[in-house]
């Protein structure tokens, strides 16, 4: 028989050369149920063997399941926008794109800001940094679609599976770097959407503050993005003339913050040292660039397929440990 004719291998075929049943071929293939190391081995010499290609529409039609995963923000387009629109979300998309199609899913964007049931339809969603009483994870669990989420789901004590960011420990790395700097009076700015990160950064800013200084906290809405950090560093040099460093927890409010340093001619770093969360493009083409902190978004999102997966396998998964942040120093902090 020619190579053209050749009849395409089958999983039975797959399952009687590995000497297990069709079954077990599959969760080895689906990861839907732990298979022993050896006889995954045994499958996968045979798939090798026969050359054989898992048939995904027809697996698609026989259970109903599109093999697709949903990569959902909770944060407003003004947060997702702009020079931003290449940052956060889209470093976790390319890893976990890699990573998904590796277990023969697709990763589907869904745009910050829409209800993603009204839009596409997906077997299970990952969910970037939840707010409390989130509608888009209430969404998901009413209609029972399994999703795990990228920082902890804030006012729960029972959330869904979470891989943690580590927020406090990036707001300690960046008021210990502000203080080495010569920032004695720091501000902090965060958004006031009730998020783990914004929450887990303020207590670490106030823990900071006790028997150094008064805490100067603005709590900025989202929705205004890089403008809500302009009137707020505006209102801040007004009311708080002696502060001279601030913690900008969004990117973009930190854009806008710069902008009113300027305007005012508040020098950086020399008056004013400021650092921010994420090391994005906001961050390193800002004028001048911004301290950050490296939140190796890569790994992050490797975790959360890697957990996603384990909750679609039916175990009783938490959370996963996440990476440490590391921090990027630049012009907007660096004395010298």
């Amino acid at each position: 028989m020619t190579a053209q004719g050749k009849k395409r291998a089958r999983l039975i075929d797959v399952a009687r050369l590995a000497s297990v049943s069709p079954g077990t071929v599959s969760n080895a293939l689906h990861h839907t149920r732990f298979v022993e190391p050896e006889t995954r081995q045994r499958i996968e010499e045979a798939i090798q063997a026969l050359n054989y290609t898992p048939n995904i529409r027809a697996r698609q039609l026989r259970t109903g399941k599109t093999n697709t995963i949903a990569l959902l923000s909770s944060l407003p387009l003004t947060i997702a926008s702009g020079a931003s629109k290449l940052g956060f979300m889209m470093e976790v998309a390319l890893t976990a794109a890699i990573m998904a199609l590796e277990k023969q899913h697709a990763l589907i964007l869904v745009p910050p800001g829409k209800n993603p049931l009204d839009m596409v339809t997906f077997d299970a969603a990952i969910l970037l940094e939840p707010t409390e009483n989130d509608p888009q994870l209430q969404a998901l669990q009413q209609a029972g679609i399994p999703c795990i989420t990228i920082g902890r789901t804030p006012g729960t004590p029972t959330p869904v599976p979470w891989v943690d960011l580590h927020s406090e420990a990036t707001a300690k790395l960046l008021l210990t770097h502000l203080q080495t700097e010569g920032a004695d009076c720091c501000a902090l700015f965060v958004g006031h959407t009730p998020r783990t990160s914004a929450q887990e950064t303020e207590a670490a800013y106030r823990l900071w503050c006790e028997e150094r200084q008064e805490p100067v906290i603005y709590y900025l809405d989202e929705h205004e993005g890089e403008t809500a950090g302009y009137r707020a560093a505006r209102q801040m040099l007004q009311e708080h003339p002696k502060v001279n460093g601030v913690l900008v927890l969004v990117d973009t409010f930190a854009s806008g913050c710069v902008r009113a340093f300027q305007n005012a001619a508040i020098a950086m770093p020399q008056q004013m040292r400021l650092a921010t969360r994420y090391d994005g493009i906001r961050a390193r083409e800002s004028l001048p660039p911004l301290t950050a902190v490296n939140m190796h978004l890569d790994e992050i999102a490797r975790q959360a397929i890697m957990l996603l997966f384990e909750v679609l396998a039916g175990h009783n998964v938490v959370g996963s440990c996440g990476q440490m942040p590391e921090l990027v120093v630049r012009a907007s902090s660096r004395a010298s």
